[in-house]
């Protein structure tokens, strides 16, 4: 464990709890994230995966702040607009813990690009953008990487982790209809600013559980509405028609 006297100090708190131990610790800060949208699900994510003990982390994100982003993406301010989010983002989380390994890339994520994932051991899906998903769960796939997608639109939350190990499940077979997940975007349906930040923090906690061990996320489809505060989980199982089945 390479933890600094700085970093015992802030995370002094969590080093309390049972599934901190000195071995879980070294999974945290040695386990390479990657985040693809730094919008209002990826800021605070990366905050409390920062805040949690991850310590390697790389950015995917081509948009420079706007105004219309300050009331849900909560690591930008006014100073901030046209700046590009990824370096913001960046800047601010290097506040929270100096002895980071943040790697951004101020651009869209694409087919071109999409080998700088390569080593990666988590991918998170914080995009508001179905073409990116394809291309993340794609790519995710045919490199047995983990994929976790994460969705908040309206007051509605869908996060799923796909392992992507020797049994095929995966986005596609999630949404074997592209039309209906095309439909459903913030620039069309709206979101609500709790809803984005919820998902933020749960994403967090199930990429928490997954390297700890501490739940079985595999898998499984978690509906939240941001408003009744209901929570659905759903097993997703392997769909016979998918595209990717055999790819």
């Amino acid at each position: 464990m390479s933890y600094s006297d700085l970093e015992y100090e802030i995370f002094s708190k969590q080093f309390i709890l049972q599934n901190f131990n000195e071995d879980n610790i070294f999974k945290l800060e040695n386990t390479k994230i990657a985040v693809i949208g730094l919008g209002g699900i990826g800021c605070p994510l990366t905050q409390y995966l920062v805040s949690s003990g991850f310590k390697n982390l790389v950015f995917f994100d081509g948009d420079k702040v706007e105004k219309s982003n300050l009331g849900r993406q909560i690591l930008y301010g006014l100073g901030d607009v046209e700046k590009f989010k990824v370096n913001v983002a960046k800047d601010k989380l290097l506040e929270t813990n100096p002895h980071c390994n943040i790697v951004v890339h101020s651009e869209h994520l694409t087919k071109k690009n999409v080998k700088l994932l390569t080593g990666i051991d988590i991918i998170i899906d914080a995009t508001d953008n179905w073409h990116t998903s394809k291309l993340v769960n794609k790519f995710c796939l045919h490199n047995s990487i983990k994929y976790i997608f994460s969705s908040a639109v309206n007051y509605n939350i869908q996060i799923c982790l796909f392992e992507n190990n020797h049994h095929h499940i995966c986005l596609s077979c999630l949404f074997p209809n592209e039309e209906d997940a095309e439909l459903a975007r913030c620039d069309t349906v709206g979101i609500s600013s709790i809803c984005a930040g919820m998902a933020g923090l749960i994403t967090a906690q199930k990429t928490i559980n997954t390297i700890l061990n501490a739940k079985d996320e595999t898998n499984i489809l978690t509906l939240i509405n941001t408003i009744d505060l209901s929570v659905t989980n759903i097993n997703v199982k392997n769909n016979s028609n998918c595209l990717l089945n055999n790819s």
